[in-house]
């Protein structure tokens, strides 16, 4: 009895392992052609995520800045400086003759007119020579009455031939004599009775007592070089003394304002005004003198004041103003970065005139239509590309 062979033990049939081969080759194609697509897009994508990450990259890279645009400074420039103040006329009184102090009128602080008598001295010994010179003079004059007769007598016996020429002629020269002997002993009493004068110490001008010095019976001696009686000042309008800086010597001219401050009274100015400078550096401080003038209608001023005086300077120029974080320091060269139509870096050597603290002015180097970088960071050079921001940059287009 025969049995039948299993299945798997039967060769294998070529035609159909052909036809199978025939229908799974169109799907196979495809699943590769699938699988290189997808392989393709794969590539592709990340070659184009490489690409914006570059891009983005390279657009990080370049700086975002703010723009300021310069302006023509209205800051107002002032010079201050230690001023002392003084009165319009101060005049000392002294003893024009010796004595003693018989009395005064007036003590300090009294408001007195011109030729209102302060004091009054007793000069016993002046009196005596102006009596002495009362005498002298009263001599003079009978001695030169009497040359007078004779001369004229001398001269009436000369013409009738009665006494020689010489004779009349010394005559004559007695009469000169003694008319020169009187004048000069009218000078002398005219003299003193000048000084008798000067025995009442009177005000020169309309002003104020500063000083009293003497006491009723002090000795007084006379001369510019002794003791001070008296001293009298005109502060209507006060006169204001500063010493400035050699620098500024160009700067200070006639006509200049200035505000005067005082401790005294530290909400208040008063307006001062120049008049005149010395026109000379002092060779030991290099400074020049400067002379203002105040109006002292109130008497609020007073003489031998100190305070400070802020003087008005003409500006230099039409200065710029930048903001100071607009500066840096380049080869200890102060520079701005400024910023081109093409978005592109151009650095600028400035010269500062003078520091505001948060702006600066700027005297050279720059113009109005420049487009400065308000905050440059340290690296900041020339050529370097910049991003303007969005708001100034349509600012500008609108502009």
């Amino acid at each position: 009895m025969s049995h039948p062979e299993p299945p798997h033990l039967h060769a294998p049939d070529p035609l159909a392992q052909a036809e199978l081969l025939r229908r799974l080759r169109p799907r196979g194609l495809v699943a590769i052609g699938v699988i290189l697509a997808l392989a393709g897009f794969g590539i592709l994508s990340r070659r184009a995520r490489d690409a914006e990450l570059a891009r983005v990259t390279q657009d990080a890279a370049i700086p975002t800045v703010e723009l300021c645009v310069p302006t023509l400074s209205t800051a107002t420039r002032e010079l201050v400086l230690p001023a002392n103040v003084e009165a319009f006329v101060d005049a000392p009184i002294y003893a024009r003759v010796n004595g003693y102090l018989k009395s005064w009128a007036y003590d300090i602080g009294a408001q007195v007119k011109a030729g209102d008598v302060l004091g009054v001295i007793d000069a016993p010994d002046l009196n005596q020579q102006v009596e002495q010179a009362k005498g002298l003079l009263a001599r003079s004059k009978a001695e030169q009455n009497l040359a007078r007769a004779t001369a004229r007598r001398w001269t009436t016996l000369r013409n009738e031939a009665a006494v020689s020429p010489q004779s009349a002629d010394e005559k004559t020269g007695n009469l000169e004599a003694a008319a020169a002997s009187q004048n000069a002993a009218q000078a002398n009493l005219d003299r003193l009775v000048t000084l008798e004068a000067y025995l009442n110490l009177t005000s020169p001008f309309d002003g104020v007592v500063t000083a009293r010095n003497v006491d009723v019976g002090a000795l007084v001696d006379a001369g510019a070089g002794r003791r001070e009686l008296f001293r009298v000042a005109d502060i209507h309008k006060m006169r204001i003394y500063v010493r400035a800086p050699q620098a500024y010597a160009a700067k200070i001219t006639s006509g200049l304002t200035a505000r005067l401050t005082l401790p005294q009274y530290p909400t208040r100015e008063f307006s001062a005004k120049i008049v005149t400078t010395a026109s000379a550096i002092a060779a030991g401080s290099r400074t020049l003198l400067v002379q203002f003038e105040a109006d002292n209608p109130d008497r609020a001023l007073l003489p031998g004041a100190f305070g400070q005086i802020r003087i008005a300077l003409p500006p230099e120029g039409s200065p710029l103003l930048l903001p100071a974080s607009a500066l840096v320091f380049i080869n200890a060269s102060p520079q701005v970065a400024t910023v081109d139509d093409h978005g592109v870096v151009r650095m600028k050597t400035v010269k500062i005139a003078r520091d505001l603290g948060p702006s600066l002015e700027i005297s050279a180097g720059l113009f109005e239509t420049d487009r400065v970088i308000r905050t440059p960071w340290q690296s900041v050079h020339d050529g370097v590309a910049v991003r303007i921001k969005d708001s100034e940059r349509k600012e500008a287009q609108a502009r």
